[in-house]
Formats: structure tokens, C-alpha cells, sequence
């Protein structure tokens, strides 16, 4: 059984129309369902909140709480700086991630972005592509999807291999 740390962002870019059923938050939530009762899944906004202790910390109290994988989800047309945020957060942990053996998977959308060994780069608007070659060298496992039904099968595929 895996812990996963599902992150990711919560809401699609301010400038798309929004629909709250299909909202990158409920996707996330759908990917903690189809990972199952097998593995453990943890969401930011799902953890309960410690007084006084602030979003860093609380970041840093949910990486450390037996997470044995780190799950980014990257749809398109979604708002993402709190997700850059948190990718630099786990690149500022790289030895914390090495030490536990804590493996990092980026499930993607193909209009997203391009991931190779090493190499990371943004395809949608806004390039911020240098600021993320340091995940790409955090040994992350690359997920790409295409559609809705592709993203189930990479889930459940995922799912699947963290049980070995």
C-alpha cells in the first residue's frame, strides 16, 4: 500500500469558462478514488488544518506523514502557481525525498508539457520552463495523457504498479 501525496491544482485558469463539476479539484478527487481503498491519498485541502501552523507547514507535515509517492496532476486551461509553488517546495526537499525514497510522478496532459529525462519543458503560455528543470532532476516518472478516458487508464495502471 502507497501514501500518495496528490497534488495539483484546484481551480481551472480564471480566463476559461468554469465548470465546477469538472473543476481540476473534483479530478483530483476522482484520481484519489480510482487509486482506491489500497492505497492512501492525501489532498492539501482535505488534511485538517494545525493552529498557527501556516501553508508551508502544512505542506511540510503531510510530506512527511509515511508519503511513500508524490503525485502531481497538470490538466490543461488550469490555474497552476500554487502548483509551481509546490514543486519548488518538493525540489527545496530533494534530500528529505531521496533519504525516504519518496518517488514523484507527474500525470500530465499532453498540451501541458513535455517531459524527458532531465528536461522539462512548458508548452502552454507564460514559459516557465527553466524554473522547473530542477523537478525534471528530481527523477520525476512521467504520466502523459490525452484525454479523460486515457487519464483513468494511466491512474489505474499507476495504481496497479504501487502495489508491487
Amino acid at each position: 500500500m502507497a501514501v500518495i501525496f496528490l497534488l495539483g491544482p484546484s481551480y481551472g485558469d480564471p480566463d476559461q469558462a468554469a465548470d465546477p463539476e469538472h473543476s481540476p479539484m473534483q479530478a483530483r478527487r476522482r484520481i484519489a478514488q480510482i487509486l482506491g481503498p489500497q492505497h492512501t491519498t492525501l489532498l492539501m485541502e482535505d488534511a485538517s488544518d494545525v493552529q498557527g501552523e501556516d501553508m508551508i507547514q502544512k505542506f511540510d507535515r503531510l510530506l512527511r506523514h509515511r508519503v511513500t509517492d508524490v503525485l502531481v496532476y497538470w490538466p490543461p486551461r488550469a490555474k497552476m502557481q500554487t502548483t509551481f509553488d509546490e514543486l519548488i517546495l518538493l525540489c527545496d526537499r530533494h534530500k528529505l525525498l531521496k533519504r525516504r525514497r519518496i518517488s514523484t510522478w507527474v500525470l500530465y496532459h499532453a498540451s501541458v508539457a513535455s517531459i524527458q529525462r532531465n528536461e522539462f519543458k512548458v508548452l502552454e503560455k507564460g514559459n516557465r520552463s527553466r524554473y522547473l528543470t530542477a523537478v525534471a532532476r528530481l527523477g520525476v516518472h512521467p504520466l502523459e495523457w490525452r484525454d479523460e478516458a486515457d487519464l483513468e487508464k494511466r491512474v489505474s495502471l499507476l495504481s496497479i504498479e504501487l502495489l508491487s
